[in-house]
């Protein structure tokens, strides 16, 4: 009667439920990697353990979309430009880690007295990997490693290179193997390459500029995911591979600390691959080898090819490219898990009768084995991992980011801005309303912006961003605003601007004017009339005189991480004074995000950036006294606003 109950919709959500929050949690306790318990879980509530769930159409769903989820977020997890930077490496590891396994296996087939083709897709069972412990590099915070960027690009050309054999040998076995079959799968999957990587960010970004809305991204995002896996399939490769495109696609198309992107992934990281990881576990049945003493031998042969040739892979690039010992052993434990196309393959080469049901047990009982085994081994020696990026560093002006709030719309736009910044540094938005000491009517005044306070986390809903909430009685504005930078120990104060004839005409008065020139904490003023999503270049326009040389290194400093932040480019317009200067400042920074210097010719012309006021945020530097700013910014800031209908801001240093 309970299993019974276990098979409707009801039964089968809570049992699959209960595995995901209990088992993890267990496993835990027993210093085990939660993914871990979750394998088990699977094993011990499907047909070869307990019974309470079979192996239906229902849960292979819903395992599908967790595998195609699990590939999506590392490609989103994968910081483009230092892949662009790894990828001769990457290739080279993808081939070293396909070719090894893919001749051990084929070696192990002869022995095995399998035919030629059968051969060849046993081979490739070996030679792809499934990252299976990449959920412990994501809460490490390594997924940026020089090692595991490279260990995550040459899973997928394993991937792509494990399915083209697979399509290859099913096209053999059916009689239909040709040249012409074999050119067109790498036509097909050349142009979908390009579709995707090159044209879904350009759609992206003119949706976003076109719909500012936080369900419509989401939606957007979810579309493309698997719009991308289903071309895949259409061409004849897994939908594995597209998941995989799809990710880096939007990887370049949304802020590197997007909410989206952190709402997809929180769906697929707490549901969706959780189920994934409880079906390899269902389908296993781990006594299989007791049942007779020919699969027991075979599952050790299986074994041993499947930990030997990824060790012999991962020790070689090791050695070529000088990797430390814990980054040998991460790349060996991240790569040596068969799940994704291991599955498939024996699926297929059972069906087809490449394989019988003894070589198809034994190499189950593998994957299990190294579907343990690496999360065991990541999570020993991934801690260990250096990175060394610039943009990480906790003394940045965007550690402590302060945001007056008047409204929640007119706010939206500084907090969604306040947030990438802080979330970049691994930072804090503190978001402070002000409520005037007005005598009989203060304490209205004071609850009305509690409330205030209170709807931006649900305006803003981002689990992934600090925010502290500070409601503030003041005797004015801008004092309450200053008292709580000072009191808080703000890093930089963030306030809007409508652009108006000068500074002081702003939506709260003269308080923007009172704030810049009674602070000694840096303050950038933002007009932001266009989603951040949007954004194509981050332009920092340095004129003449505008900062001393000391101070330039700073200013380049916190664009460049506005602009990582964006996940854009960063275009750096000065006047040529200042070319030597930051050439030698952006060799100094050794970062692999771009940066383009250009020079600022001749006495600038607000009306040339007109044409660019739908892709680029536009940041003027100012510092010093009032006086300082005058005369060297004179009243550009409030012709670009007049002329410039895009996203502006001045960053101002006092000191």
């Amino acid at each position: 009667m309970l299993i019974e109950l276990f098979a409707k919709p009801v039964g089968f959500f809570l049992i699959v439920m209960m595995i995901i929050l209990i088992t993890p949690l267990l496993s835990e306790r027993l210093k085990l990697p939660g993914i871990i318990g979750i394998i088990i879980g699977g094993m011990l509530i499907g047909p070869h353990g307990f019974g309470l769930l079979a192996d239906g159409d229902r849960i292979q769903f819903l395992s599908t979309i967790g595998l195609v989820y699990l590939m999506f977020s590392a490609g989103l997890e994968v910081d483009i430009n230092q892949f662009m930077r790894v990828r001769t490496r990457a290739l080279v590891f993808g081939l070293i880690t396909f070719t090894v396994p893919q001749l051990m296996g084929m070696g192990l087939g002869y022995i095995l007295g399998l035919d030629w083709l059968g051969m060849i897709l046993l081979g490739s069972a070996f030679a792809s990997h499934t990252l299976i412990a990449f959920p412990i590099l994501t809460k490490l915070g390594v997924t940026r490693n020089e090692a595991v960027a490279v260990t995550i690009g040459a899973t997928v050309m394993t991937d792509i290179g494990a399915f083209i054999v697979l399509a290859v040998v099913l096209g053999a076995n059916k009689g239909g193997l040709s040249f012409g079959y074999f050119a067109q799968l790498f036509v097909l999957l050349a142009l979908l390459t390009g579709a995707i990587i090159f044209g879904l960010p350009r759609l992206g970004k003119f949706i976003f500029q076109k719909i500012n809305s936080r369900a419509v991204e989401f939606q957007f995002v979810i579309v493309t995911l698997f719009v991308a896996a289903f071309a895949a399939e259409l061409i004849g490769v897994h939908e594995v591979v597209g998941a995989f495109l799809a990710g880096l696609a939007v990887n370049s198309m949304l802020p590197r600390h997007s909410p989206v992107a952190g709402h997809v992934l929180f769906i697929g990281e707490s549901f969706f691959i959780p189920v994934f990881l409880l079906y390899s576990g269902l389908i296993t049945d781990p006594l299989t080898f007791l049942k007779s003493p020919q699969t027991m031998i075979v599952a050790v042969g299986v074994t041993i090819v499947a930990y030997v040739s990824k060790l012999i892979s991962a020790w070689v690039t090791a050695r070529i490219y000088k990797y430390t010992k814990s980054e040998f052993w991460t790349v060996y434990g991240l790569s040596h898990a068969q799940a994704a196309v291991t599955i498939p393959t024996l699926v297929i080469g059972l069906e087809t009768g490449l394989f019988d049901s003894t070589l198809f047990n034994a190499a189950i009982l593998m994957i299990l084995l190294t579907s343990i085994t690496s999360p065991l081994i990541v999570q020993r020696f991934a801690p260990n991992l250096q990175i060394a990026d610039v943009d990480e560093k906790q003394d940045s002006i965007f550690g402590r980011v302060l945001v007056p709030l008047a409204d929640t719309q007119n706010s939206e736009g500084l907090v969604s801005l306040a947030s990438l910044l802080a979330r970049s540094t691994h930072g804090k938005v503190l978001a402070v309303s002000v409520a005037r000491d007005s005598g009989f009517q203060k304490d209205s005044s004071f609850t009305m912006h509690k409330d205030l306070l209170g709807r931006v986390t649900e305006t803003f809903n981002d689990p992934e961003t600090e925010i502290e909430l500070i409601p503030r009685m003041a005797s004015s504005h801008a004092q309450g605003i200053l008292h709580t930078a000072h009191e808080k120990n703000a890093s930089l104060i963030v306030m809007g601007w409508r652009g108006k004839r000068t500074l002081r005409e702003n939506v709260l008065g003269s308080v923007l004017d009172e704030v810049i020139w009674g602070s000694d904490t840096p303050v950038m003023v933002g007009k932001l009339p266009l989603p951040l999503n949007s954004m194509q270049h981050v332009v920092f326009l340095v004129p003449a005189k505008a900062v001393p040389p000391i101070i330039l290194r700073r200013m380049l400093d916190a664009n460049l991480t506005l602009a990582k932040a964006l996940n854009v480019p960063l275009i750096v317009r000065a006047d040529p004074s200042y070319l030597q200067t930051l050439e030698a400042l952006t060799v100094s920074i050794e970062t692999d995000h771009p940066i383009q210097i250009e020079v600022l010719k001749d006495q600038l012309k607000p009306e040339i950036l007109e044409h660019e006021a739908v892709s680029s945020f536009i940041v003027l530097p100012g510092f010093g006294s009032r006086k300082r700013v005058a005369d060297t910014l004179g009243n550009l800031p409030e012709q670009l606003a007049k002329y410039f209908d895009g996203n502006l801001a001045v960053l101002h240093f006092d000191k």
